[in-house]
């Protein structure tokens, strides 16, 4: 009994390690999180995202620029994420949103 006992733990530690390593085995992304920044006088900001669905996200930013125009500007919309790449766009602005598992990178596309 004892020898059907290590066996059958021996089998689920090998099924554990396989699918934990697997290259196709990935840990579902998740985005949800408050993503902050400070450049002291030349600005700050705040994106907050929450995971809506497998390919769809809430996303609030609010930013401060620095001097001398200390311009502000604030969004919240939902938005489509494919492989950690979400996209937003208003008129003439566009904004491009990456991510990654500690960080958000965004990015200006657009401005005519």
């Amino acid at each position: 009994m004892l020898k059907n006992l290590l066996s059958s733990i021996i089998i689920l530690s090998g099924i554990w390690i396989l699918t934990s390593f697997h290259p196709e085995y990935k840990k579902p992304f998740n985005p949800t999180g408050t993503y902050e920044y400070n450049h002291g006088e030349n600005g700050d900001g705040i994106v907050k995202v929450q995971k809506l669905s497998e390919n769809r996200i809430k996303v609030s930013i609010f930013v401060v620029g620095g001097p001398p125009s200390h311009n502000m500007g604030e969004f919240m919309s939902e938005v489509k994420i494919k492989n950690g790449v979400a996209y937003y766009k208003s008129g003439d602005c566009g904004i491009k949103f990456v991510f990654n598992s500690k960080a958000v990178k965004v990015i200006q596309t657009d401005w005519n």
